[in-house]
């Protein structure tokens, strides 16, 4: 980054995998102009006629020569080079993104806290052995998936290590957090010696994310707890250290991805991100209140996130993540068997039975019966209104 003598400007180019040029100005440490894909001779050109309209008069040659200072600095296979061009590029995906759909959530932590491992076992169907030698995160990974017409979560993964928290502290910080809704942040419950730089981490993270948007939501994810035996003392110290400095609401989940924890951790922040989960929450709230039914849930089929619930917080991670395993072995042998899909199948135990109705191609309505169901032939009645709730789902899920 080169100083504009005279000035409080700054300027800095990084390239491109395309072998172009990237062009940021700063004025007292804020980006103020931003350019992609430039040639040497379109950069001073910018330069020239940013100063231009500024009513500044820098001589071309001047410029000629602090570009030429700046290029002999650059470093085509840096990693700074690498996170500079991949966020410039993010960022002009997501704001040519209408926001109403596109949500973007910001996964932070610091190296080797199993921040991919969390997003690839929901949203990539990826296996826990597969993901045991994970490598670490470079810079910047941008990942965007799609839950039907609810919510396409954007998620930016930042890379934990010490030299990518420093670009990230620069003038990385505003470009990363702008428009984000969801903090998630990722702590390794394992690793007792960093528990304090994780602190100071998580609070400057919260800093940025609520400076660009005061509603933004603050998520923790307690990861690797299926290696904790005294859960309890650990999630009360870490809480205790996490919200020592912050005033705000902080939402926690214990996290592994070897069991269904993820799934039930993930359908929070999704339900979160959507407006739709409130009405999906009161459709289903209205079938609970059928005689017979116990509880009801709504399952999205390609992740087996739910996108509405109403079952007990303490229950559901274990209901949810059980669930979606059924509905993958369900598919699965439909499939092997060459059976046409499944559109209702029904499953009962010594103690309940459940009614799983499949809505679209998306979503899969899940009725959880009471014992009195089965014994006062009820079944029928809460299938006729299971329908009714099905036409609302799907009416709701494409509009």
């Amino acid at each position: 980054m080169k100083k504009i003598p005279g000035t409080l400007y700054h300027i800095g180019i990084m390239s491109t995998s395309d072998d172009k040029l990237n062009l940021k100005m700063w004025y007292r440490n804020q980006i103020i102009f931003e350019k992609s894909k430039l040639t040497e001779e379109e950069i001073i050109e910018n330069i020239q006629k940013f100063f231009e309209i500024k009513n500044l008069t820098i001589p071309r040659n001047r410029l000629e020569l602090i570009v030429k200072e700046e290029l002999k600095d650059l470093s085509p296979g840096a990693d700074i080079s690498f996170v500079e061009s991949t966020v410039s590029e993010m960022l002009e995906e997501f704001q040519a993104t209408p926001t109403n759909n596109m949500k973007k959530i910001v996964l932070m932590g610091l190296a080797n806290a199993g921040k991919t491992c969390i997003y690839e076992r929901v949203f990539e169907g990826k296996k826990p052995w597969e993901l045991v030698h994970q490598a670490a995160t470079k810079g910047i990974s941008y990942k965007d998936y799609e839950i039907g017409s609810m919510s396409k979560p954007v998620i930016w993964d930042l890379g934990g290590q010490q030299q990518y928290l420093d670009e990230y502290h620069g003038p990385l910080r505003d470009n990363i957090f702008r428009k984000a809704s969801i903090l998630l942040y990722v702590i390794d419950i394992t690793d007792y010696d960093r528990f304090e730089n994780s602190r100071i981490e998580f609070e400057w993270a919260v800093d940025q994310i609520l400076s660009h948007n005061p509603n933004a939501k603050l998520n923790v994810f307690l990861h690797k707890s299926d290696l904790i035996h005294d859960k309890d003392s650990v999630v009360s110290h870490i809480k205790n250290v996490l919200s020592k400095n912050i005033s705000y609401d902080i939402f926690y989940n214990l996290t592994s991805i070897f069991d269904e924890s993820l799934f039930k951790a993930w359908s929070d922040i999704i339900r979160e991100l959507s407006p739709k989960s409130t009405f999906i929450n009161s459709i289903l709230n209205q079938l609970k209140n059928q005689h017979g039914v116990k509880d009801s849930l709504v399952i999205e089929r390609s992740s087996g996130l739910a996108c509405g619930s109403t079952i007990d917080v303490m229950e559901e991670d274990v209901i949810i993540g059980m669930i979606s395993l059924l509905i993958v072995t369900i598919d699965k042998v439909t499939k092997n068997m060459e059976f046409e899909k499944f559109k209702e199948f029904k499953l009962k135990t010594e103690s309940n039975s459940l009614l799983i109705t499949d809505v679209n191609q998306d979503l899969i309505l899940i009725i959880i019966l009471s014992p009195e169901a089965l014994n006062n032939n009820l079944v029928k009645e809460i299938e006729s209104v299971g329908q009714e709730v099905t036409q609302q789902l799907r009416k709701l899920w494409v509009e």
